[in-house]
């Protein structure tokens, strides 16, 4: 065996040891630019047959290229019959949900290298392939978060985004939906019985929201502009609840546009979809659990967190999956503007409160930062850390800065990142530019330490009485104590309400574990209210006794 196979043989030993946790997912120099992927499905069974084409760059010279790819474990799983590159075959390795490819460098040492993939089985997941709630066989791409690779070979991780081709060889009488741009759909010239369909991106996209759908859909498309189609994909049983439900669908894409910028892709379908979640986000192609549409219209907050999605997720995408919070915190807080601005600020602060309330919940049983390096398995970070307290972070933002620089640093954060990935550094960095103020000790406090401030009042009151005039007064001395073990720093706003029902409004910066203040008054403080406007995301102590 010559150098370079040990070499191989070597490092695929080194690799496949590695686990799918969040923070040992293995890194290599290879960047993939596009996938094509062309796949066959069928009514006899569910096994699918794949002719993958991918086209990658290599930053340095290497031996040994690595994608993930669930191998074939007796039942379900895929067989690889053979590789190509640049037309030749090659040596490879399928072994531990990995698929390692001997590289032979082609002429002139290009960075470029095409690879040629065949294979076929039944997917173990990641297509789901069953029948929806009207027993009619489906076929739905569910990736999130690693779960592309049981049905296609990539490097399932967000920090690596592709352009993607898909061919989808199927029965005819499934409609069938994709991302990216519809090209044609050719019946085969020997079995009209067998369609081929055709859908390719213009945007490069990270391996989680790359899909494809396959039903029996009735189809209601509209023109929203000159260059975007927006369409509904639902059951012909549901055609009626699915029009009352994607009513808005339009003039929420269209808040959205205003405030954020130009929708990301080719086009935005919402397709009813029976997979495992309420919602998922996939570029282009929203899928929506088949039970979710029910003809009651109150899935719009639901259409408007997908919607948001197609910037931040899709489009600027998290780094690394401890960075979830910029898509899913963002995608709750939009949606949390979007009900102030449609519905009212009332229904705005009800949903904060909600919000907080989940966060704390979820802070009595784990204490992870929002930073979340700790979690290793990806599904466990779909958490009140993530969503809420994501959320809450942009809140507190917008209440430091205002609601018009906040939109101000949304857009540019986006400008700079989309169609590639972030980090929560990288935010801030936005944060900072746009706002020209310090952020440094937010970042330390709120996005790399665990937990919220847990705040306690005690009040003393001493009455005192003028002699001469026979008034009283009441002095008061009022502590403030922050009882969790690590302190944070934040503005805090008190409301004084008063025995006669007046109130004032006392303005404070925590900088320490307790801070004192003492005031005088002509009339007896009957209640102290911790941040009255719904501005800080903390938990209200037990006061000291």
């Amino acid at each position: 065996m010559n150098l370079k196979r040990i070499l191989f043989f070597y490092s695929l030993l080194i690799f496949t040891c590695i686990s799918f946790g969040q923070q040992k997912y293995p890194k290599q120099p290879a960047d993939i630019l596009k996938y094509i992927i062309d796949i066959q499905v069928n009514d006899e069974n569910n096994k699918i047959k794949v002719t993958e084409s991918i086209h990658a760059q290599f930053t340095t010279s290497i031996d040994t290229f690595f994608l993930d790819l669930t191998n074939f474990n007796g039942n379900t799983g895929m067989q690889v019959s053979r590789v190509l590159e640049q037309g030749y075959p090659v040596s490879f390795i399928h072994k531990n949900n990995r698929l390692g490819i001997l590289v032979v460098p082609p002429p002139k040492n290009t960075p470029y290298f095409d690879f040629q993939i065949e294979y076929e089985g039944i997917p173990s997941d990641g297509l789901i392939i069953g029948k929806n709630k009207f027993n009619e066989r489906t076929f739905f791409g569910d990736n999130w978060p690693q779960r592309a690779h049981h049905w296609f070979a990539c490097i399932d991780h967000p920090s690596d985004k592709a352009y993607v081709k898909f061919k989808v060889t199927a029965p005819s009488h499934y409609q069938v939906i994709a991302n990216g741009k519809h090209i044609e759909s050719t019946p085969d010239i020997n079995n009209t019985n067998i369609t081929k369909h055709i859908f390719e991106t213009n945007k490069p996209i990270p391996s989680k929201v790359i899909v494809i759908g396959l039903a029996n859909f009735e189809i209601d498309r509209s023109r929203y502009s000159k260059s975007l189609e927006t369409s509904t994909w639902v059951y012909p049983k549901d055609r009626t609840n699915g029009r009352k439900d994607f009513a808005l669908k339009d003039s929420i894409l269209k808040y959205y546009e205003k405030n954020i910028g130009v929708f990301p892709f080719e086009k935005l379908a919402h397709v009813q979809s029976t997979t495992m979640y309420g919602g998922m986000e996939n570029a282009s192609c929203i899928f929506y659990d088949e039970n979710a549409i029910k003809g009651d219209g109150k899935i719009n907050e639901l259409i408007a967190h997908e919607i948001v999605h197609q910037w931040f997720g899709n489009s600027a995408t998290e780094k690394e999956w401890s960075d979830l919070w910029l898509s899913e915190g963002f995608a709750t807080y939009l949606t949390n503007l979007y009900i102030e601005d449609i519905v009212g600020k009332k229904a705005f602060r009800e949903q904060l409160i909600k919000d907080r309330k989940k966060v704390i919940a979820f802070a009595q049983k784990t204490l992870p930062p929002l930073k979340d390096t700790l979690t290793q398995n990806v599904q466990d970070l779909l958490n009140p850390n993530a969503y809420q307290k994501g959320s809450w972070i942009l809140h507190m933002i917008r209440e430091q800065i205002g609601i018009e620089l906040f939109w101000k640093v949304i857009q540019n954060y986006y400008k700079t990142y989309q169609y590639s990935n972030a980090s929560s550094k990288d935010f801030f960095k936005i944060l900072e530019k746009t706002t020209e103020k310090d952020f440094n000790q937010f970042y330390k406090d709120w996005i790399t330490q665990p937990g919220h401030p847990i705040i306690s009042t005690k009040i003393i009151e001493n009455s005192i009485t003028d002699s001469t005039s026979n008034l009283s007064q009441f002095q008061y001395t009022i502590d403030i104590k922050q009882q969790q073990k690590i302190v944070f720093r934040f503005p805090l706003e008190l409301e004084i309400l008063f025995e006669d029902n007046t109130k004032e409004f006392l303005a404070l910066y925590m900088d320490n574990s307790i801070i004192t203040q003492n005031l005088l008054y002509s009339k007896r403080i009957k209640q102290l209210i911790l941040d009255p406007n719904c501005k800080l995301l903390f938990d209200e102590g037990k006061p000291p006794k």
